[in-house]
């Protein structure tokens, strides 16, 4: 990450984020090592689901696309055309591993089952952490095996939505077969495995040290190849909507989900503690936005506030500037055309005399 956001994002009810008032409260002001410390604390001890039936059973809510399918990690293509998809329930696994892509979905823990060993059933909880067990397509999941992900310059494999195997070839990474989801995916297992990471830094004695983390840890090769696929792809409206579905049944979230910028002061170089946190305590001048996403313009309202901001400026995931402007104080709504900016999200920040107000903006 280039630049850190000047701001924490808040996330408010208008925004869609069921994130409880004061959730992150004790990682405030904390960066590197006391924040990983303090989300852990936050999110761990949770619910822990069983694997049969409770994670088949959750995919119905964290993981089923508007038509109904399946959010395949392995097949699908955001935005394009799958090859083929999944219908939730009838085209889950149930009998012999499948010779060939296209047959059946089944659940993948992306940081490999055999890395880890807890003395509850299924390995809960972190067996049974949908958090980071996936829908995916049984072939396909077969073939990652418990390999690293990594950067795949010369495949040996091609599936049919573009994932791929061969050598890792990442700066630093150790030689030997890896596996390289597509980009649109990308994003969702780098936070994934930062939650990882963080959920279960206390119960580092049940992980195995392997290619990609020393225990719970994760190496620095590892680190800085998922921090490049973090800001490569940004939080989209679906791992928006997965967190607040686990979330609902685990009671506990994704930090790195509702605060990308955690994963830039723990394992970048950006500084959390001297980030600005506004207050939020009272929504008086807080802004109205809607769409929730937004894919062409996005209204920002301030219709029944008690006063006008002076200015508003939008910065991206980098922290750069992509929008600013005076704000005419007989007005009550802005209109932004976001139709060409990148998919992700974006802070939103309301100058006033004397505080500022940040919001959150989702582009799809």
């Amino acid at each position: 990450m280039k630049k850190l956001f000047g701001i924490f994002l808040t996330c408010l009810s208008f925004t869609g984020i069921a994130q409880p008032a004061g959730y992150y409260d004790p990682a405030a002001g904390l960066t590197g090592q006391a924040l990983r410390a303090a989300l852990a604390t936050i999110i761990h001890p949770h619910t822990p689901l069983s694997y049969t039936p409770g994670v088949w059973d959750a995919y119905s809510t964290t993981d089923r696309k508007p038509n109904g399918k399946v959010w395949d990690i392995y097949s699908d293509i955001p935005g394009g055309t799958p090859p083929y998809e999944y219908t939730y329930g009838s085209n889950q696994c149930t009998g012999s591993s499948p010779s060939a892509e296209h047959s059946c979905y089944n659940r993948e823990h992306t940081w490999p089952q055999s890395k880890f060993s807890f003395p509850a059933a299924d390995d809960a909880p972190a067996g049974t952490d949908v958090f980071h067990i996936y829908p995916s397509d049984y072939w396909v999941n077969n073939q990652r095996g418990n390999y690293p992900y990594g950067k795949v310059t010369s495949p040996s494999q091609t599936f049919m939505n573009g994932s791929k195997l061969g050598n890792n070839t990442y700066p630093g990474a150790p030689s030997g077969t890896s596996f390289e989801p597509i980009d649109s995916f990308k994003g969702d297992i780098a936070r994934s495995y930062f939650y990882m990471s963080t959920c279960y830094r206390n119960d580092s004695a049940n992980f195995t040290t392997w290619e990609m983390a020393t225990l719970v840890s994760l190496k620095s090769w590892a680190a800085a190849m998922l921090l490049e696929w973090h800001h490569l792809d940004p939080v989209s409206k679906k791992e928006i909507d997965r967190n607040n579905a686990i979330y609902a049944l685990q009671n506990n979230r994704n930090p790195f989900i509702d605060h990308p910028e955690y994963a830039d002061c723990i394992w970048g170089t950006a500084n959390c503690s001297t980030t600005f946190v506004p207050n939020t305590g009272s929504a008086t001048q807080d802004a109205h936005i809607y769409p929730v996403p937004a894919v062409d313009v996005v209204h920002v309202s301030w219709q029944y506030a008690s006063a006008a901001p002076l200015a508003v400026s939008v910065t991206d995931v980098a922290g750069r500037v992509v929008y600013h402007a005076a704000v005419n104080a007989a007005g009550s709504e802005l209109t932004l055309d976001v139709s060409a900016w990148p998919h992700g999200i974006y802070a939103l920040q309301l100058q006033y005399a004397n505080t500022v107000k940040v919001n959150k903006i989702v582009v799809e």
